[in-house]
C-alpha cells in the first residue's frame, strides 16, 4: 500500500483543528442546559483553601459524597479538632477515626470526644485525642469511622 504524504498531512491538519476548536468549546466555565441555562462549575471548596495536598503534617481531610470532614491534629499530636459537614442526604452516625503508624502500620486509637450523630445538612466540630500522643512524623494514614462503618482514609492537605 502507498502512503500518499499530502492526504496525510490534511488529514493531521483536519485533526488538530478539530481538537483545537473542542478545547475551546470545552473550557469546563460554564455549559448550557438543554433548556438554554448555564450552569456554573463550581470552584475549590472551603477544605481546598488550605493548601495544596500533602503541604501541611497536621491537617487531614475526608471528602466524598456530600460528607467532608477536617482534622487538625496539634502540634504535639495528643489532640486537635474534628469539623464534620453532611450534606450526603442523609443523617450520620457518630464520627471515630483511627491512625496507621507509618513506621509498622501499627494501629493508634484516635478518640472524638462526645461525639454525637451529625444530622443531614449541619456542620459539627469536636475535640479528638490520640491515645498514646503520636509524633505527626510519624502519621501513615488516618481512617475516618462513622459509627461503625470504615469510611476510608482521609488525605494530607
Amino acid at each position: 500500500m502507498m502512503h500518499h504524504p499530502m492526504r496525510t498531512r490534511a488529514l493531521f491538519a483536519a485533526l488538530a483543528l478539530l481538537l483545537a476548536l473542542g478545547g475551546v468549546a470545552c473550557d469546563g466555565d460554564s455549559r448550557a442546559e438543554p433548556d438554554g441555562t448555564k450552569t456554573e462549575t463550581p470552584t475549590a471548596t472551603d477544605a481546598a483553601s488550605i493548601g495544596p495536598i500533602g503541604t501541611t503534617q497536621d491537617k487531614y481531610r475526608y471528602q466524598n459524597a456530600g460528607l467532608n470532614v477536617l482534622i487538625d491534629f496539634d502540634a504535639d499530636g495528643a489532640g486537635g479538632s474534628m469539623e464534620v459537614t453532611n450534606k450526603s442526604g442523609h443523617d450520620l452516625p457518630r464520627p471515630g477515626f483511627y491512625i496507621l503508624d507509618a513506621r509498622d502500620g501499627h494501629e493508634i486509637d484516635g478518640k472524638v470526644i462526645d461525639a454525637q450523630p451529625v444530622p443531614d445538612g449541619g456542620t459539627e466540630e469536636f475535640e479528638i485525642r490520640v491515645t498514646p500522643r503520636v509524633q505527626l512524623k510519624d502519621v501513615g494514614l488516618v481512617i475516618l469511622l462513622m459509627g461503625a462503618d470504615n469510611y476510608g482514609a482521609f488525605v494530607n492537605v
